[in-house]
């Protein structure tokens, strides 16, 4: 079998994860948690439901004093009150009689079964029930913390907060959450060429599209995005501004990091008295000549020009990175099986990113690879959205063969 001599994407993954330690904590309010990595368990401080619960409109009835009736073909029970939630019946039911009650509502001491409303036969003075039902103990009730009991755990340490957690929290009554900091993540964009976004463009100038892309792909990884001054073709200004950004979590650089004569980044870095390259260049495309160092006790992800280069390095390694910061415990990258529509030719010895669009046909998932890959061509990668993954070395696909995909997360 074929190897290829540069270092692998999975060993790259894996030298990340390990060169990066869990962020420190701090308290946030509830509403405010959306997003946000769980550094400690959410634990129930009460049961919920707090008491048994009606799940019906209906009428509530002591199961034991109900069945001694069954040598009757009609049962009449006497209604003494109402029940509703927030709002519950306050006095004990003896013998025969019943409380109506709505649902949500508190059962009253002495109940344990709701007869639904439909079951039931009004008397023309209200006072009165009839029905002949055969009943279940139990019936139509929400025990006491039936969603959660008191000191149980809702939610582990690692969890990414969404919109369906925070409603599960917030019936606990907790109004603050302990979730890990959001790591603050420097970036820098090298070149002559490069001005800000809104300039005027002089001749041979571009805007800085990759510091918005990036700033934008960070916050959703549950980072914290700080542009610094575009950096001009030299490597001591290179060098100055990352020394004034050294305490942040993480410098993530764009262009700069190849074999040619404006690649400045490397050069820079040998100007810190503490300086170590972990690896440079991966067996990926786009993406090749990835560079992870650290300048004194900062980490530096150095990212390929090309904004197509720069945006998928930066949803491998900069997501990893800051999922690890966060303590994040979801499973990443996730690849998915897809029927290929289309062909690919053999690949070569670098793991491959293919630009590519999802469509869903009888429950299958179909990708269509897009015609063009060059990694300058930010519309064609804003346009897909997928990348379709291939191994080393794979062979030909063709049409109707099942294939690998990574999805784009939500706003990526």
């Amino acid at each position: 079998m074929q190897k290829s001599n540069l270092l692998s994407l999975d060993e790259a993954i894996k030298k990340i994860k390990l060169s990066f330690d869990k962020i420190s904590s701090e308290d946030v309010f509830i509403q405010n948690a959306l997003g946000r990595c769980l550094s400690k368990p959410v634990v129930s401080s009460i049961d919920n439901p707090k008491y048994d619960v009606s799940s019906m409109d209906g009428y509530a009835v002591n199961y034991n004093n109900y069945i001694r009736m069954n040598n009757k073909t009609t049962k009449k029970l006497k209604v003494i009150g109402e029940s509703s939630a927030g709002n519950s019946f306050p006095k004990k039911i003896e013998g025969l009689e019943t409380v109506r009650i709505f649902t949500g509502a508190k059962l009253p001491s002495g109940t344990d079964t709701v007869i639904i409303q439909e079951d039931v036969k009004n008397s023309s003075n209200k006072k009165y029930v009839e029905t002949k039902i055969n009943i279940k103990k139990n019936q139509f009730v929400r025990k006491k913390g039936l969603d959660f009991k008191k000191n149980e755990i809702l939610f582990n340490e690692g969890i990414v907060i969404n919109s369906r957690h925070i409603g599960s929290i917030a019936m606990t009554g907790q109004t603050w959450l302990t979730v890990s900091r959001k790591p603050i993540v420097s970036i820098l964009s090298t070149g002559n060429e490069i001005i800000k976004v809104g300039e005027i463009q002089k001749k041979d100038q571009i805007p800085n599209g990759n510091s918005l892309m990036l700033a934008s792909m960070i916050k959703e990884f549950g980072g914290k995005p700080r542009i610094l001054p575009i950096a001009g073709d030299n490597e001591l200004d290179i060098y100055k501004i990352l020394k004034d950004a050294s305490d942040c979590d993480l410098i993530v650089t764009t262009g700069g990091v190849s074999v040619g004569k404006y690649d400045l980044i490397q050069k820079a870095l040998k100007h810190f008295e503490k300086n170590k390259t972990e690896f440079w260049k991966i067996a990926m495309r786009p993406g090749k000549p990835l560079l992870f160092s650290r300048i004194n006790n900062t980490p530096l992800i150095g990212l390929p020009g090309n904004p197509v280069s720069s945006g998928v390095c930066s949803l491998i390694f900069v997501n990893i990175a800051i999922r690890t910061m966060l303590g994040d415990s979801s499973q990443f990258p996730i690849f998915k099986k897809a029927i290929l529509n289309g062909k690919l030719l053999r690949n070569d010895q670098r793991f491959d990113f293919v630009r590519a669009n999802i469509n869903y046909k009888n429950g299958d998932t179909y990708v269509t690879p897009i015609t063009t890959q060059d990694s300058s061509m930010i519309t064609k990668f804003s346009h897909s959205d997928c990348l379709i993954t291939r191994k080393p070395f794979d062979e030909i696909k063709n049409i109707g063969e099942v294939i690998k995909i990574l999805k784009f997360p939500n706003n990526i």
